[in-house]
């Protein structure tokens, strides 16, 4: 604990899940830029200072919680097995008297108070030839293991963190791809989780810490479970304080259905056919994607509620949307008007749903692992850029979320298929949720002052969170370079 630094909230004292009914979207594309520049193009604007690992704390032969060492996979799980990790920068102020070294030891003490709550996050992802069944595995020896814990990385940085962490300025995505470990593997097994927290040298300070997690261990409501939990213990609240019935679940068994054993096999012959190999297939548009512009944008509460009611009553609709679904549509609209879509072909909007509660029976709230069935919506071009493409956005969406409430399994055979079958060019991907909380987590030296995502590489891609003040959302947005005028003159218009 910082004893200098300001203290967590409230919302540490109990570590509640805070999260509403979301809907987030899917599949971030392979990275064009890898993050430690090794193109050899430019020298690295990131020095490692130490790499350590933290290990898994079990003091006096405690046994760990279900389902142990070895946590078998869903289907939910297996559709992530060959896609980047999830790779998140958190940008700080440096606190006036409270050194580096304080912070990334109580990043590292506070890591390991959280890992017993996410065992699986201290494993490694890997392929059984023999079951042909994916699983995390925790080594019974941590010391000298490749995957044992997690790997923690203390870093300086020559960057500029103003430049960073201010909002109409376009991403320094080779910055921000420095200040997350780089854990992706062409081959099983492979980490499922990494940090690192980097010290900015150059004038001003400031602190980054980044957070790298395979998508196989948790979707993003476990993510962000797990990050408002380490949070919490490196301010000083206990973990051991966490209410009965709310600490984090990592049983697959919880999420069981008819046909999920089959369903799983399906899923790794269609992505990653050539286990344990699971180097994703050379895509054609990497080179277009160094020329994707990457921008934030926020809406404050007022203007969210301003959209809200604008749409609903564009919509002829009795009550106003929910938050997401106004963004999603409202951000679906944006890009294909951006892009000028104005014929007859379809244009997609593909997210994810939690379907925790549609599931039968019910997951429980406090489930971390994957539970998100697939949504996709289309609408043609012409439709979308008319004057009732706003209306026909937000139905759309709807009607997508409302399918997956009656039957969240529904058409699962297919849901790689119906996404990979989408022509080049066609799709826009709605990523995160205006519930997932960026600027809640304070480690005890205060909010964030910039919360990103460290991969965004599809040219048409919104990601959403919470916004820092209260009711607003943050929208990150990645178009080619472009049309990012013509985005921001829509989606910003009231």
């Amino acid at each position: 604990m910082l004893t200098s630094a300001r203290r967590g909230s409230a919302q540490a004292d109990s570590f509640p899940c805070r999260f509403r009914r979301f809907y987030y979207a899917v599949m971030p594309e392979e990275e064009a830029v890898m993050p430690r520049n090794r193109s050899g193009n430019m020298p690295p604007m990131v020095r490692t200072r130490s790499t350590t690992a933290v290990p898994l704390p079990l003091a006096g032969g405690t046994e760990l919680p279900e389902p142990g060492r070895l946590v078998p996979l869903s289907p939910f799980d297996a559709f992530w097995v060959a896609l980047p990790p999830v790779r998140r920068v958190f940008l700080f102020r440096s606190l006036p008297g409270v050194p580096f070294s304080d912070v990334a030891g109580t990043l590292r003490s506070s890591l390991a108070q959280v890992l017993p709550a996410f065992h699986p996050f201290a494993g490694a992802l890997t392929y059984s030839p023999d079951s042909r069944a994916l699983s995390i595995v925790l080594p019974d020896e941590w010391e000298g293991g490749s995957c044992g814990g997690v790997t923690f990385v203390e870093a300086e940085a020559d960057l500029d963190f103003e430049r960073l962490v201010e909002e109409a300025a376009e991403h320094d995505q080779d910055a921000l791809g420095q200040l997350v470990p780089d854990t992706r593997r062409n081959q099983l097994p492979a980490p499922v989780m990494a940090a690192q927290v980097t010290e900015f040298v150059g004038g001003g300070g400031g602190v980054a810490l980044g957070v790298a997690v395979h998508h196989t261990a948790a979707d993003g409501r476990g993510i962000w479970r797990f990050l408002e939990m380490w949070a919490a213990a490196a301010a000083g609240v206990e973990v051991g304080r966490v209410p009965a019935g709310s600490a984090p679940l990592h049983d697959r068994r919880l999420v069981r259905f008819h046909g999920d054993e089959e369903l799983a096999g399906l899923f790794l012959r269609q992505i990653a056919p050539n286990l344990p190999t699971i180097a994703p297939r050379q895509d054609p548009a990497l080179d277009g994607r160094r020329r994707l512009s990457r921008r934030t944008f926020t809406f404050a509460a007022p203007a969210v509620q301003r959209l809200k009611q604008r749409l609903a009553s564009a919509a002829n609709i009795g009550t106003a949307p929910s938050t997401f679904a106004a963004l999603a549509a409202h951000g679906w609209v944006s890009i294909a008007r951006a892009s000028g879509f104005a014929d007859d072909a379809p244009v997609f909007a593909a997210f994810l749903a939690d379907c925790r509660a549609y599931m039968s029976p019910p997951a429980p709230d406090a489930y971390a692992g994957n539970c998100v069935a697939l949504c996709m919506a289309s609408l043609c071009g012409s439709v979308l850029a008319g004057p009732d493409g706003p209306a026909r956005a937000l139905l759309a969406v709807r009607e997508a979320v409302a399918e997956v409430k009656r039957d969240p399994l529904r058409d699962r055979a297919r849901w790689w298929t119906k996404f990979t079958a989408i022509p080049p060019g066609r799709k826009v991907v709605l990523v995160g949720s205006p519930w997932f909380p960026a600027y809640g987590p304070d480690f005890g030296f205060g909010r964030p002052a910039r919360v990103e995502l460290a991969s965004m590489n599809h040219d048409g891609e919104m990601v959403l969170v919470a916004g820092r003040e209260a009711g607003s959302v943050q929208a990150s947005v990645s178009i080619a370079a472009g049309k990012m005028q013509a985005f921001r003159d829509v989606f910003m218009a009231e």
